[in-house]
């Protein structure tokens, strides 16, 4: 299953666990059946890529996608949608935001809902079935610390008012903007850089791979947008702007995947399914 399969390093991929009952998943390198931790990539005919991310031999997420060999940028990982939505191919399997507990996780396709701004997964069934529970904040803590540390541009996050203020204190000299507002008990954060696009990212590299990967009716409004996007940043257009998380929703998939620091290849695999759905 494994043979052609190529391990692409990414320092998000969580850690094995350690000490504990979990049995490791099926998925094994095939010459010496150790077991697949990451992301790994398969080139495809017709100039596709097919792309898994695995969490101790558990898929997380599975796609194929054009090839789009110019781009690329450290903002920017097949680990960013897994970990910030909370994705699981099997609802029953093991996953870094598990619980022990039994609690039905709700598996979720990636790009669900063709990008909510916040990148979170959809509240977990009540508990009773067996199957693994969902820990309710880790993917919110995941999305906070990774804007800390510039793991991705933009998202959004739910947490405690206690912890919340002290990413507040941490976010000071990052060059983020937030936007913050009560959420019952919690307290939700918007956030994104203040660096403009065409200092965060290459785009003429991704403009030209898009017009290369898909039919010039497809490519060229994506590409357009992303190329209006130039002098704006995250932080300004999509945050401290007049109904930012609604024009936020609006935008064209390419800019809204980049946004996020979601994989174009897997972008464009939906614009293009999008096109004959």
């Amino acid at each position: 299953m494994a043979d052609a399969w190529i391990l692409h390093p990414d320092y998000r991929t969580p850690p094995v666990p350690t000490g504990t009952a979990i049995a490791p998943g099926p998925w094994r390198h095939p010459d010496c059946g150790q077991i697949m931790n990451g992301t790994y990539e398969r080139l495809l005919p017709e100039r596709q890529v097919e792309v898994v991310t695995i969490w101790y031999g558990y898929p997380l997420s599975h796609w194929c996608g054009p090839r789009m060999p110019r781009f690329s940028n450290p903002m920017v990982s097949a680990w960013n949608p897994v970990l910030a939505q909370g994705l699981t191919i099997d609802p029953r399997s093991p996953a870094p935001y598990l619980l022990t507990a039994s609690l039905r996780s709700a598996a979720r396709s990636p790009y669900a809902a063709a990008f909510p701004h916040s990148g979170r997964f959809a509240p977990a069934a009540p508990p009773g079935d067996g199957t693994p529970s969902r820990d309710a904040l880790w993917c919110d803590r995941w999305i906070a610390e990774a804007l800390l540390y510039g793991r991705k541009p933009y998202g959004a996050f739910t947490l405690p008012a206690e912890e919340a203020l002290r990413w507040f204190a941490k976010s000071g000299g990052t060059g983020l903007v937030y936007h913050a507002e009560p959420a019952g008990e919690l307290i939700r954060v918007v956030a994104g850089t203040a660096e403009r696009y065409a200092q965060l990212f290459d785009l003429d590299a991704l403009i030209a791979d898009y017009l290369d990967a898909l039919p010039p009716e497809l490519a060229e409004p994506q590409a357009a947008a992303l190329d209006s996007h130039r002098c704006h940043s995250p932080a300004l257009h999509y945050i401290v702007s007049e109904n930012a998380e609604a024009r936020f929703a609006q935008a064209p998939l390419s800019v809204r995947g980049l946004t996020l620091g979601y994989p174009p290849r897997e972008t464009a695999a939906r614009i293009a399914a999008g096109a004959v759905s």
